[in-house]
């Protein structure tokens, strides 16, 4: 008896663990959605990954993040312990949802949506995460938004792999795009958007393909797609859509669908695309044209290949040529120059210090440059769509950047001056060290400054490794490293190098100050980002931290130069504003609500059931529709028919008074009316004759046609 005992006590144990692992699915009329996590347990300080698992019923989909001509997202509203923190949702790339001359984009199968989990360093024995759930689901003849609560409970031990989804989140991660920094440029007009995409050389697109923006209503979502092939250039040209001119970038997914090029199986790329005034002239080799959903037909057929050898050792040269241009960008430039200067003072000295102060910068290239490499896969690796420069999508990388080059700045200016072996960093850029620390990370502030820009060569070969193996991917990034480094060396082991290069002197000290420019302006630049990401409001709040940032360095140097109080108590001061400043230009809060536009016509009137009754009263018929911006059979049943000539002329000839009831946003009144007539969800059509009551109107059908309204209402 106490064997049996034992057992089924190991037993509930075992179902426990299990079950903490795993939220309780929620079942809802149409779909079945839970909360899972990819770990057993939950390690303080450590993230950790969850997904919101969605499964809808047979014949039912959810839709993508640019849901396309109808749709909306799923979102979730999270309910976490203190101090736990929860990225934004990752999508899989998406599918297309066709409904008669619609396009929409989402899925009809099980789908994870993937969040990452931030852990303090403090946790109970158990943590429990709960999110109110919102989406919506959709079928050939109506769509539901539906919601639910969902929990998921977790132990707290040594965060090993949750054995029954590990699979699971390795296969949703696979679906999601990839992250690469091919420069994407486009421009629109009323008639056309054209995008042209900077993708490495190799890079082979067999035509079954498709470019998804994120941008809604960008482009007509159910127009042909016109793609045009060269070497390195592919541009896609489409009808766009009525909301092309609002956006000046958009994220684009370009996805290759199940074929030779994608390896068998579908493949995506996540990208960042910018407005120019016009594209570039480009001999194209071949082109075709792309319905959505459909397959492709070839205009012409390129059969060129190259061995991924050759391909790999293309992208080495590329790299390495990359890094070499690097050195002359704007940022870069200022503290290469003076560096060499200083590196000349040196060797004066001695040769063999000179040798080994450029092989340390140079060490401090290419840790920084792998360590940046290491971080990019790993969060790759996690679910992540990052890609290089991706620090630069981070309001917080963004704002410490800017105020590192106006630092750097100002401390060429001669505002401030430090001491030690931080000074060679940033200020002792003219007098040699004998720290080789500093030398270190001197090549690391090089990397650190370099890392926004993008130069010939650089772009192609960062796309190819990208889709890369980890190994493959970091040999590239050793090839950018070294040409980077390259100048550097040359200046430090050449003797014949430093002769092209003038002796010291006092002209030096101008030179410091005439390099500052250039940082100020990457400054600018940066701040420029900041301003498109976080709006004008964060612009202002990181100029007044870069202006306080001044004062505080200036205040440093006057009270090392007096020794008074007042100057510390200054700088103590101006950095706590500094400190306040910073931190409000990299809130999230200050994004810009989008702006959304209306579907309401001139005749049509806002549905209220007072409306409806003073219609009535005066003897007017009255045809009501309930609609929202996601529903898909809404917006067909709106083109096709409400929205006809002969269904318009029909309302006017007989005086018909059209009311919308638009659901986009919860409305308890529309909630309410649709449970009325028997209804979950939009869309719902009625008409009220003349001296009808407002309890029995006419329900039409939820799929429309002009013949269909006009013969319906002509009936009653």
């Amino acid at each position: 008896m106490t064997t049996v005992k034992l057992v089924l006590f190991m037993a509930c144990v075992v179902f426990l663990s299990w079950n903490m692992a795993h939220g309780a699915p929620v079942r809802s009329d149409n779909s079945t959605v839970e909360l899972v996590a990819e770990v057993q347990s939950v390690v303080p300080g450590e993230e950790f990954a969850v997904a919101f698992l969605l499964r809808p019923d047979p014949g039912w989909h959810i839709y993508w993040i640019n849901a396309g001509d109808a749709g909306k997202p799923a979102s979730l509203k999270w309910d976490l312990p203190d101090g736990f923190e929860v990225g934004e949702l990752t999508f899989p790339s998406p599918n297309f949802v066709p409904f008669g001359p619609l396009m929409s984009y989402g899925y009809d199968e099980e789908t994870l949506l993937i969040a990452n989990v931030r852990v303090p360093t403090v946790i109970d024995d158990t943590i429990r995460l709960a999110a109110n759930a919102n989406w919506l689901i959709c079928d050939d003849n109506v769509c539901i938004p539906e919601r639910a609560k969902v929990e998921l409970a977790l132990p707290r031990g040594d965060g090993s792999m949750n054995s029954d989804w590990r699979s699971g989140f390795a296969a949703a991660r696979a679906k999601h795009p990839i992250s690469v920094p091919w420069r994407a440029t486009y421009t629109s007009s009323d008639e056309a958007v054209i995008f042209d995409l900077k993708v490495p050389e190799d890079f082979d697109v067999d035509g079954d393909v498709w470019l998804f923006p994120v941008a809604e209503k960008f482009i007509d979502h159910a127009a042909p797609q016109v793609f045009r092939v060269s070497d390195g250039v592919l541009r896609v040209e489409t009808p766009s859509g009525p909301r092309h001119a609002r956006y000046n970038e958009t994220s684009l997914v370009l996805k290759l669908f199940d074929t030779d090029a994608s390896g068998g199986h579908d493949q995506a790329f996540w990208m960042e695309a910018t407005r120019v005034n016009e594209v570039a002239a480009v001999e194209f080799s071949r082109s075709f044209e792309r319905a959505p959903g459909t397959t492709v037909t070839h205009t012409s057929i390129d059969e060129s290949g190259t061995s991924n050898l050759m391909a790999f050792l293309r992208n080495l040269l590329f790299a390495f040529l990359g890094g070499l241009i690097l050195n002359a960008m704007p940022c870069v430039l200022p503290i290469l120059s003076l560096k060499a200067l200083a590196i000349v003072e040196l060797s004066n000295s001695s040769a063999s210090s000179a040798r080994v102060s450029g092989l340390v910068y140079a060490l401090g290239v290419l840790v920084c440059f792998l360590i940046l490499a290491i971080i990019m896969f790993v969060l790759r690796g996690a679910g992540e769509a990052v890609g290089w420069a991706f620090h630069l999508q981070s309001p917080t990388i963004l704002v410490l950047l800017t105020l590192l080059m106006v630092a750097v700045g100002l401390n060429f200016s001669g505002v401030f001056e430090l001491r030690g072996s931080i000074a060679n960093i940033s200020g002792g850029f003219i007098v040699p060290s004998g720290g080789k620390s500093g030398e270190f990370f001197t090549g690391v502030l090089a990397v650190i400054v370099a890392s926004p820009c993008t130069v010939p060569f650089m772009g192609a070969a960062l796309g190819y490794a990208l889709v890369q193996p980890v190994i493959a991917a970091l040999g590239i990034f050793l090839g950018l490293a070294l040409g980077f480094a390259l100048p550097y060396l040359v200046i430090s082991f050449v003797p014949a190098a430093k002769k092209v290069l003038p002796k010291p002197g006092a002209w030096m000290g101008t030179m410091r100050r005439v390099m500052a420019f250039p940082m100020y302006a990457t400054a600018v630049w940066l701040m420029w980002i900041l301003g498109g990401q976080r709006g004008i409001d964060a612009l202002a709040m990181l100029l007044v931290a870069a202006i306080t940032l001044g004062f505080v360095l200036w205040s440093v140097t006057r009270a090392r130069e007096t020794n008074l109080w007042r100057w510390r108590v200054s700088g103590i001061v101006g950095l706590l504003v500094l400190l306040a400043a910073a931190n409000v230009a990299r809130d999230d809060e200050l994004v810009p609500s989008p702006q959304t536009a209306s579907t309401a016509y001139a005749q049509e009137m806002a549905w209220s059931v007072e409306t409806v009754e003073t219609l009535l009263a005066k003897n007017k018929p009255v045809f009501a529709y309930f609609t929202a911006d996601w529903c898909i059979t809404c917006k067909y049943n709106e083109r096709v028919a409400l929205q006809s000539e002969r269904v318009l002329d029909f309302f006017e000839r007989e005086g018909v008074q059209v009311l919308v009831g638009d659901w986009t946003s919860e409305d308890p009144a529309i909630t309410a009316e649709l449970e009325r007539h028997g209804r979950a969800g939009v869309p719902l059509y009625l008409f009220y004759e003349v001296g009808g009551s407002i309890d029995s109107p006419a329900i039409l059908p939820e799929i429309l046609t002009p013949d269909l309204v006009i013969s319906r209402l002509g009936e009653v």
